[in-house]
């Protein structure tokens, strides 16, 4: 039914400006059928409208009370469907005049949809979780000064669901090391580990979603569940406000730790920024529904949470790796070398957050700095000492020797000895740079600073000054009998006689 109003502007739409009922219809978002009743059949509404009620409640045409269960199934059916891909009211009106031959107007429905979803909105209750309980993880992203530069970062954030402390760490990525590591870290600022964690399906931790709840997981992650002792559960597809209460935790971070943003050198400094304002946090914020802090919460909830592991959880990630013939394997499009006699092999790379560890045959054979970059190649210049005995020449414009982690008086001594004896230069400085398995780097480095104070850039210099400076207890490699001439071998060298030194100095001590 119409009232006056809408009554006028069908008649005035009509006779005035000569539109058709089925343009009235469209303007006024009426049914055709309305505008053809009153226009065809000369009635007209009373002055005052007068509704039919029935217990207080507008009743429906008969057309209507047709499609209303259809609309209430829907309606029902977009609850389970993933909220950014529900009905829109103009879908199901659209839907009911193309497959249930609707006559009633689009206005209408609109209407009736609006009141039915107030009705099927879903309901939540009121959560009290046990001490000690439970945690609960998210992701997040932000922005921050890196040495200069604008860097996005991702945001480890875990909260304890009971005492609402936070724990957040900045990582450069979200792969699955970063993942293993937050929790290694988090653990630690608790001070225990709770039952059981709460997360979404995230790939580093999820392989395969099964039936309800049930997850194939990651091998990683169930190691990590293993050594902590605590169980994860799944929240169901694409619900993320059942973890309510780390979902706004991002949000607040960005919000009040990292505005504006905070200019840093390193990620070890943001942390460490990171890891004060949490306490701060803890120390002002009040829990929910209590007259407590969170800090004071939290202090009762330590003692409920699991005692920490002796050991620390090795957060890596493990890859196989076959090293190539230039001694190199590769780890995320970045190189890293090992010792040359293990080219062709298979080995084990570890891949922690800040290093790469390569492991054969149980035993650790080359330890790198990890490189955020891409299409980078770090080597340490003593994986290719044996090889460079082989072929010395080698030794000018090898990667490792060009490295900045090289002291240039490496390379000045050894473009001086290339000068003086040139491929024979080569092969002594090769010698040279060996004899820092046996004093380590920095004594080698002293040796030839000292040396190259002389201005002689020989073997021998070298090898005096480390000789001195370690008092004689430095063993150097012997040549080896099958390789020593054999006029050598019989060669005997005669105790000093100081009585003939004497003489010579015509019996003067």
């Amino acid at each position: 039914m119409i009232d006056m109003a809408q009554y006028h502007r069908i008649k005035f739409l009509k006779e005035v400006e000569g539109l058709s009922e089925r343009q009235i219809a469209k303007k006024l978002e009426i049914s055709r059928n309305t505008v053809s009743k009153y226009l065809k059949e000369g009635a007209k509404p009373p002055t005052t409208i007068q509704r039919q009620t029935v217990h207080g409640k507008k009743e429906y045409s008969d057309e209507t009370k047709r499609i209303l269960p259809i609309i209430d199934q829907w309606l029902e059916d977009d609850l389970k469907t993933w909220s950014k891909q529900k009905h829109t009211a103009a879908n199901i009106f659209r839907r009911l005049e193309e497959e249930y031959d609707f006559k009633g107007s689009e206005s209408n429905i609109r209407k009736i949809v609006a009141k039915r979803k107030k009705k099927l909105q879903e309901a939540f209750i009121p959560l009290e979780f046990q001490i000690g309980h439970q945690f609960q993880f998210d992701w997040g992203e932000a922005d921050i000064i890196l040495q200069g530069r604008t860097q996005r970062i991702y945001l480890f954030c875990i909260q304890l669901s009971a005492s609402r402390l936070r724990f957040v760490r900045a990582y450069l990525h979200g792969k699955q090391e970063a993942f293993l590591d937050g929790f290694v870290h988090a653990f630690e600022f608790f001070g225990g580990v709770p039952t059981e964690g709460l997360f979404d399906n995230l790939k580093t931790a999820v392989v395969k979603i099964l039936k309800g709840r049930e997850r194939l997981e990651q091998e990683a992650f169930l190691a990590l569940q293993a050594h902590y002792l605590f169980k994860a559960e799944f929240a169901n597809v694409r619900k993320g406000n059942e973890k309510g209460r780390v979902e706004g935790t991002v949000g607040y971070v960005r919000r009040n730790a990292l505005v504006p943003y905070p200019q840093v050198q390193s990620m070890e400094e943001l942390n460490e920024y990171l890891l004060k304002w949490c306490l701060r946090d803890a120390e002002k914020r009040m829990v929910p529904h209590s007259k407590e802090t969170v800090k004071e919460v939290w202090e009762k909830e330590k003692s409920k949470l699991h005692p920490l592991p002796v050991d620390r959880f090795e957060a890596c990630r493990l890859l196989s790796c076959q090293v190539d013939k230039t001694s190199l394997i590769t780890v995320d499009t970045n190189q890293y070398s090992v010792p040359t006699h293990f080219v062709g092999q298979a080995v084990w790379a570890k891949i922690f957050v800040d290093r790469v560890i390569v492991v054969a045959q149980n035993q650790v054979i080359a330890e790198h700095i990890r490189s955020n970059d891409r299409y980078d190649r770090i080597t340490i210049l003593d994986h290719y000492l044996d090889i460079l005995l082989k072929k010395p020449r080698a030794i000018r414009d090898a990667h490792a020797f060009q490295s900045d982690a090289i002291p240039e008086v490496f390379r000045n001594f050894h473009r001086k000895m290339r000068e003086q004896e040139g491929a024979e230069g080569d092969r002594k400085f090769i010698r040279l740079l060996l004899l820092h398995r046996e004093i380590g780097m920095e004594g080698l480095t002293k040796a030839l600073q000292e040396a190259e104070q002389t201005q002689v850039y020989r073997y021998e210099v070298v090898h005096e000054i480390i000789q001195r400076n370690t008092n004689g207890v430095v063993e150097f490699d012997q040549l080896p009998q099958k390789k020593t001439p054999t006029n050598l071998l019989e060669y005997k060298v005669q105790k000093t006689n100081v009585e003939k030194y004497e003489q010579l100095l015509g019996g003067r001590s």
